[in-house]
């Protein structure tokens, strides 16, 4: 075992576990299926009182779509449950009744009597038998079970015990992270956890534009020509191996899909875009112009580009990694327009006449919102006239549902808004919903889901889902099903933020009772969504005054779903000037230690922030705006200088700083197990890491217990240039505080409770 000063001085945090005593756990045993009915044996390691009730939860695949969100009611099913998939039918079993809700018509149904459900008790060991009729033509059955005692809470109870052995029992809403997956045909019972991954997600988001891009020209609105472009063939052997060593086990190719572009490629059909519908030369990689297609610019022969993808994609499974493109459901390029799939384009058949018809792929300007033509945005000398031919006749909604005949410089004007059935303006759904289920499927979604499956069977892995928050969550549920009964592994991440007035909630009152739509989005079925909350509150601490203590994370399953990051092509580099207190590039792995600490989500990287990219000099559109433009044809010194191997030694030193909190947070206690925080415990603590004439603590150190079983104390100081001298914790369940020692300045430790 290291000593704590000689590990400290190498990475910056000691790892040690300590064992704690083991929570009640049901176990499922065995599985059948019998002449239609599923039968499930399992054992609990706990004594059961009269008054508790058993709830057994279960989905069959293939099988309808369900909800991971259970009905909750006081002295009926207690406060809710949020399960690791989307259950069909939800059974409750008092000490003589057995009461069963199906999901059906987009929501839960009332509950009734089951005669059909048997229970049969010796000792501790149940056998239940279910009469369901899907379960013959099912391949395997998802099973949640757990305990709960209704009397405590006033009615809502509390957690007792269940069949994944990372719960948190106790009262109050629940979570639960893994299940039991049942083979229907071989009886066999494989346990699973939410995520659906062997290894914790540790994402990588490669911007292609800027990754293998070594020209350092770095012209101002220079093009391609000058500036250079990363390529596919950019990311090779040598570059997938340098990630995979680092523990990245995800890549996000941001900006794959071919976009409006202001480069020529007439050569092999595909001539530039009217400057009026650009956003710097190169283009926004969110503009998307054919959804079947890929950038040529990243391609080494253009014409070759589909077939140089699918070998990117072939190196990168190769090296054990999984690769992910963009989804951007909410718009697309005003010049929109498939050449490979031209029978899928877009509004090709669009009745012009409405602003609103659901059977529309866009929404259409009417005269009493002005004026045509539509006019774009334009500045003094730029040499547009900010008209679009495709537009004369008529005009459709911008992507940020700008209802105009002429958007601003900061709406995104290059984009149009697509239509999913959802009138923004008067809030009328024309879909499938809780509200009508019958409703027709419109034509969005189906165009939608060709494109999913298009990517799916070329071999991408997963989506990152631009603005998902914009798009009806039922369309996400109804998508996402359908692609995972193509693959049923595949991984969808949504950006979204639940303080955008644009955020559409789900129609279910039972769900927009929670009034957040990231629940809605992790109901549809999306294995995480972004946290931008966290990362806010931890840059607020350098530019806004704000504590430590302010860091507030959210209920359990959206904490625990929840994508964490410290950079990303929307957020400023943490090493920018004027952001971050202008210590970001001291700082990052501490604040990611935080981000990456907390909880067993996923983690993401963002090219170049393992170098200290500081996002210098006025690109073109994007401007000196610290962050690295994705408009603009750039390259980022950062990455220039590791792939001509003249990175210096801070540069090198803060890779592996990264590299080896990745190592940390992806084994246990990091990847299991609850969350304590400690900072509300330790406010009037003296010697928790108070500094000058501060009268409370918590202001730059941060602490919390991680694991159950195996728990660990992480302190991490974020702090650029104090110590935090002999730091001592405060921690539950301990008759005195925990003593630690010395913390250097963004270091973090990471120690036992004995």
């Amino acid at each position: 075992m290291f000593s704590l000063p000689n590990l400290l001085s190498v990475v910056g945090f000691v790892f040690i576990v300590s064992p704690l005593c083991a929570m009640d756990v049901i176990s499922l045993s065995a599985a059948s299926v019998r002449n239609g009915s599923l039968q499930l044996t399992f054992s609990d390691s706990a004594t059961s009182h009269e008054s508790d009730r058993l709830f057994l939860a279960v989905a069959f695949s293939p099988g309808p779509f369900g909800s991971a969100i259970l009905p909750y009611g006081a002295r009926s099913e207690g406060s809710t449950m949020f399960l690791p998939f989307q259950a069909q039918r939800l059974l409750s079993f008092g000490k003589a009744e057995t009461v069963a809700r199906n999901w059906a018509d987009w929501k839960w149904q009332a509950a009734g009597a089951d005669p059909t459900v048997t229970r049969t008790s010796a000792g501790r060991e149940t056998t239940i038998s279910i009469l369901l009729p899907e379960a013959n033509s099912a391949k395997t059955a998802a099973v949640a079970i757990y305990r709960k005692s209704l009397e405590s809470s006033g009615g809502w109870g509390e957690l007792l015990a269940a069949n994944d052995p990372g719960a948190t029992l106790g009262t109050g809403d629940k979570a639960l992270a893994s299940y039991d997956e049942v083979d229907l045909v071989t009886g066999t019972v494989t346990h699973r956890n939410r995520l659906n991954t062997a290894k914790r997600p540790v994402i990588y988001q490669l911007f292609v534009r800027h990754f293998s891009n070594t020209n350092e020209t770095r012209k101002t609105n220079g093009t391609l020509a000058e500036n250079g472009v990363g390529k596919f063939s950019g990311i090779n052997d040598t570059a997938l191996d340098s990630l995979n060593a680092m523990g990245i086990t995800d890549l996000w190719l941001t900006g794959v899909l071919q976009q409006a572009t202001g480069t020529d490629y007439a050569s092999i059909g595909q001539p530039a875009d009217d400057p009026d519908l650009l956003k710097g030369i190169a283009g926004s990689p969110y503009a998307i112009k054919d959804y079947f297609d890929v950038c040529p610019d990243y391609a080494d022969e253009p014409a070759n580009r589909l077939a140089e993808f699918r070998a990117l994609l072939d190196r990168i499974h190769a090296k054990g990694m999984r690769a992910m493109i963009d989804f951007v459901p909410n718009h697309v390029a005003r010049s929109y327009g498939s050449d490979i799939r031209p029978e899928l384009a877009f509004g090709r058949d669009d009745d012009h006449s409405h602003f609103f018809n659901p059977a529309n792929n866009f929404f259409y300007l009417q005269s009493d919102l002005g004026q045509l033509p539509l006019r774009l945005p334009t500045e003094p000398g730029d040499g547009r006239d900010g008209l679009f031919d495709g537009e004369k006749d008529f005009a459709r909604v911008t992507g940020n549902n700008s209802a105009t005949f002429t958007p601003g410089r900061n709406d995104w004007y290059e984009t149009i808004k697509l239509n999913y059935g959802y009138q923004f303006l008067t809030k009328e759904r024309r879909y499938p919903s809780a509200e009508s289920p019958a409703e027709k499927v419109p034509d969005t979604w189906l165009k939608m889901d060709a494109i999913l499956a298009y990517w799916q069977e070329m071999g991408v892995d997963g989506f990152r889902c631009d603005m998902s928050h914009m798009i009806p969550p039922e369309f996400w549920k109804w998508a996402i099903h359908r692609a995972r009964e193509r693959q049923a592994n595949v991984w969808f991440m949504a950006e979204a933020y639940n303080n955008d007035p644009a955020k559409v909630p789900a129609a279910d009152p039972f769900l927009a009772g929670f009034g957040n739509v990231m629940i809605d989005l992790l109901d549809a079925g999306f294995n995480a969504v972004y946290d931008d909350p966290s990362y806010k509150t931890l840059k607020g601490i350098y530019d806004e005054g704000k504590w430590a203590n302010d860091l507030q994370l959210p209920g359990d399953w959206l904490f625990q779903n929840s994508l964490r990051y410290a950079e990303n092509h929307d957020e400023v580099r943490l090493a920018s000037k004027n952001n971050w207190g202008n210590v970001g590039s001291k700082i990052g792995p501490a604040v990611s230690a935080i981000l990456f600490g907390v909880s067993r989500g996923p983690v993401m990287i963002y090219c170049g922030q393992e170098y200290g990219e500081k996002a210098e000099g006025v690109e073109g559109f994007g401007g000196d705006d610290g962050r690295s433009s994705i408009f603009d044809y750039w390259s980022l010194p950062s990455l220039t200088g590791w792939l001509t191997n003249k990175l210096s030694a801070d540069e090198k030193t803060l890779r592996d700083k990264y590299a080896a909190l990745l190592a940390d947070v992806s084994k246990p206690p990091f990847t299991d197990g609850p969350l304590v925080c400690l900072n509300e415990l330790n406010k009037e603590n003296r010697d928790y890491g108070r500094i000058g004439g501060e009268t409370a603590s918590g202001h730059w150190l941060f602490g919390f217990l991680r694991g159950d079983k195996n728990r660990s104390l992480m302190l991490v100081n974020l702090h650029a240039s104090e110590t935090m001298k002999a730091v001592k914790v405060i921690v539950p369940g301990s008759k005195t505080p925990v003593e630690v020692g010395d913390i250097p300045p963004a270091g973090w430790l990471i120690k036992p409770l004995l």
